[in-house]
C-alpha cells in the first residue's frame, strides 16, 4: 500500500470542527508540516508539531489528529512490505524520535525529492521508481534525525543495537521490566546498553523501559473499559497498588485521575 496527498485547507477546517476518532493503522505515515502547527494525541500523550518539521507515525500507534489551525503540508502512507531495508529507528515508538526539525538547507533538498515523488506518483504510483524515491526520502530523514541526537557521534552499531532493543521491548515489555533481561538478549553488558540508549534518547535504560511501559498503561486507561485492577494484572504488575505507585511516579497522577482527566478533555 502506498498513498500520497497534500493536506487540504477544506479538510483541515472540517477536522477543526469535528476531529476524527483515535485510530490505529496497519501502515506507517510520514507527515510534513510546512506551514502552521498540528496537535496530536498519541498513545495517551499530547504532542504538538510546528512547521517546518516532519512527524512520523509508526504503524499500530493509536493516534488522533487534533488541528487547531489551518496547516499546509504533505503526507505519505505506506506499508512496510514495500521496503527491503527498514530503518526502525526513525519509526520508533518514542515521540522524542518521531519529530524531525528541518533547516533551510535540508528543506531545499526535501522539496526537490517530494516534487519528484509527487510527479512519479501521479504517473506511475506502483513503479520501482516511486519505491526508490520513498526509500531516498526515508534515508534523508533518517540521516537528518541522527544528527539531532544528543550524542553527535551515534555510530551505526549503536543504532542497530537500539533497533533490536526496541523490538525486544515490543515483544517482552509486559513480562520483563529489568535492564538485565534486555542486555542479555542483546549480548551486551547493562553498561554498554545504557551508553547506547543515552546516545540516542539521553535517558537511562530504566527510564526508557518505564516510558515504554507507560505507553501501554495509558493505552489501556484511555481506549479500554477494563477496570484499573484488570489493567494492572494484564500489564504484569504485582498488584493494583504497585501499578498505581508506578503510574503516579511517572505522571504525578493516579490511573483513576488520569482516566478522568482524559474523559473531560475529550
Amino acid at each position: 500500500m502506498l498513498h500520497y496527498f497534500k493536506i487540504s485547507k477544506k479538510g483541515i477546517e472540517e477536522l477543526i470542527q469535528k476531529p476524527l476518532a483515535p485510530r490505529q493503522r496497519a501502515y506507517h505515515e510520514i507527515m510534513w508540516v510546512q506551514k502552521g502547527g498540528a496537535n496530536f494525541l498519541i498513545d495517551g500523550d499530547r504532542f504538538s508539531v510546528q512547521a517546518n518539521a516532519f512527524f512520523i507515525f509508526p504503524k499500530d500507534r493509536i493516534h488522533q489528529f487534533l488541528p487547531k489551525q489551518v496547516i499546509e503540508g504533505q503526507v505519505i502512507r505506506f506499508s512496510e512490505d514495500l521496503l527491503d531495508d527498514f530503518p526502525r529507528l526513525l519509526f520508533s515508538k518514542f515521540n522524542h524520535i518521531s519529530e524531525i526539525k528541518i533547516t533551510d538547507s535540508d528543506n531545499k533538498s526535501l522539496e526537490h525529492l517530494f516534487q519528484s515523488f509527487e510527479l512519479e506518483y501521479e504517473l506511475h504510483s506502483k513503479s520501482i521508481t516511486i519505491i526508490n524515491l520513498l526509500k531516498t526520502i526515508i534515508c534523508k530523514l533518517d540521516d537528518i534525525k541522527q544528527k539531532q541526537f544528543p550524542c553527535q557521534k551515534t555510530y551505526h552499531y549503536s543504532i542497530d543495537s537500539f533497533d533490536r532493543f526496541q523490538l525486544l521491548l515490543y515483544k517482552h515489555i509486559l513480562e520483563h521490566k529489568k535492564v538485565g533481561f534486555y542486555a542479555e538478549k542483546l549480548h551486551v553488558t547493562p553498561r554498554k546498553l545504557g551508553e547506547t540508549i543515552k546516545s540516542i534518547l539521553n535517558k537511562t535504560t530504566t527510564e526508557v523501559i518505564s516510558s515504554r511501559l507507560l505507553i501501554e498503561c495509558k493505552r489501556r486507561l484511555i481506549y479500554s473499559n477494563e477496570n484499573i485492577a484488570e489493567i494492572a494484572y494484564e500489564l504484569g504488575f504485582e498488584d493494583n497498588s504497585y501499578f498505581t505507585k508506578f503510574f503516579k511516579k511517572m505522571t504525578n497522577m493516579t490511573p483513576k485521575e488520569y482516566r478522568e482527566q482524559i474523559d473531560i478533555a475529550q
